[in-house]
C-alpha cells in the first residue's frame, strides 16, 4: 500500500503522529506534575510545615522517581502496540509471542523478579529511605540510593555497598521516628556510686538545657544506674531519647562533658592494668 497516493491513505500516518505526540505530551505532563509536587513539598519543608521533613522529602522523591519509570514504560509499550496496529501488523500474535517469551525469561530470572518486588515493598512500606542509617546483616551505613533491584549503602569508612533487595531478609533502621543514645561509663570500684550518679545526672540536665542540643533531645536523660559490678569496676548506664540520626553526636557530647566533670570532682574511671612483657 502506497500511503502517499491519496489523502485517505495518509490517515494512518496522521494517527501514528497523534499517538506519538500524545505519549510524549502525557510523559511531559506526568514529569511536570511529579516535579511540581516535590517542589511544593520542599517549600513546605523549608517553612517548617512538617516535623519529619527530611524523611518525607526523601520518600516523596523516591516514589516520584519510581512512578516516572513506570509511566515511561507504560506509555512506551502502549504507544508501540498502537503504532504497530496502525501499520497493519498482527498485534495479537505479537502479544502472544511476547507473553511466551516473557514467561520463559521470568522463569529463568526469578531472582531479578524477587529483587524488583522486594524493592517495591521497601519503598511503599517505608521500611527505609534515602538518608536513613540502617544495618543489613554485617553492613551498617547511610542509604544513598534505593532502586527497584539494588540498595546502595555507604559505611563509615566510605565504602559503598550494593545489596540486592531480594537478599534483604531483615533490616535495622536507626532513623525512624526516634532513637536512643546509650552511654555506658566504667568507673574504678573505689568511687562513690551516688556521687557518680549525681554528676552524670547534672551533666545530662546541662545538655538538655543547652539551646544547641535541646531541640534534638525528646525527653529528659535517664540515669538507669548500675549495669555491671565486679571487684575492679562498676558500670553506670545513661540514655537519651533523641531525634533520628542525632544519637551518636549527643553521646559524644555527653561523654566529653562527663570527662570534664569527673576530672573536676576527682572521679577516676577504670584504669586497665597493663602487663609489661619485659618483667
Amino acid at each position: 500500500m502506497n500511503w502517499f497516493e491519496t489523502p485517505e491513505a495518509l490517515m494512518p500516518l496522521a494517527r501514528i503522529a497523534v499517538i506519538i505526540g500524545a505519549a510524549i505530551a502525557l510523559k511531559i505532563l506526568f514529569r511536570f506534575t511529579t516535579r511540581r509536587l516535590v517542589g511544593r513539598l520542599r517549600k513546605s519543608v523549608r517553612n517548617g510545615a512538617f516535623s519529619s521533613d527530611q524523611r518525607l522529602m526523601a520518600r516523596t522523591k523516591t516514589i516520584a522517581a519510581i512512578s516516572n519509570n513506570f509511566a515511561t514504560w507504560l506509555l512506551l509499550i502502549t504507544a508501540t502496540v498502537m503504532v504497530l496496529s496502525e501499520l497493519g501488523i498482527d498485534v495479537g500474535a505479537l502479544i502472544a509471542v511476547s507473553t511466551i517469551l516473557g514467561a520463559a525469561i521470568g522463569f529463568g530470572a526469578q531472582s531479578l523478579v524477587k529483587d524488583i518486588l522486594s524493592g517495591i515493598f521497601i519503598v511503599f512500606e517505608d521500611q527505609y529511605g534515602v538518608g536513613d542509617w540502617i544495618q543489613v546483616d554485617d553492613v551498617s551505613g547511610e542509604v544513598e540510593r534505593i532502586g527497584l533491584r539494588i540498595t546502595e549503602i555507604r559505611d563509615v569508612q566510605g565504602t559503598l555497598w550494593f545489596i540486592r533487595n531480594g537478599e534483604i531478609i531483615k533490616v535495622g533502621n536507626s532513623s525512624q521516628e526516634w532513637a536512643i543514645a546509650l552511654v555506658d561509663l566504667s568507673f574504678d570500684y573505689q568511687n562513690d556510686v551516688e556521687q557518680v550518679k549525681h554528676i552524670i545526672g547534672e551533666v545530662g540536665k546541662q545538655i538538655k538545657a543547652d539551646a544547641e542540643w535541646a531541640s534534638q533531645i525528646l525527653e529528659d536523660p535517664q540515669v538507669l544506674g548500675l549495669t555491671k559490678i565486679s571487684g575492679e569496676r562498676f558500670v553506670i548506664r545513661t540514655t537519651f531519647k533523641t531525634i533520628p540520626g542525632k544519637q551518636w553526636a549527643i553521646g559524644r557530647e555527653f561523654r566529653q562533658r562527663c570527662k570534664s566533670a569527673f576530672d573536676q570532682a576527682g572521679i577516676k574511671l577504670l584504669q586497665i592494668q597493663r602487663i609489661n612483657p619485659e618483667v
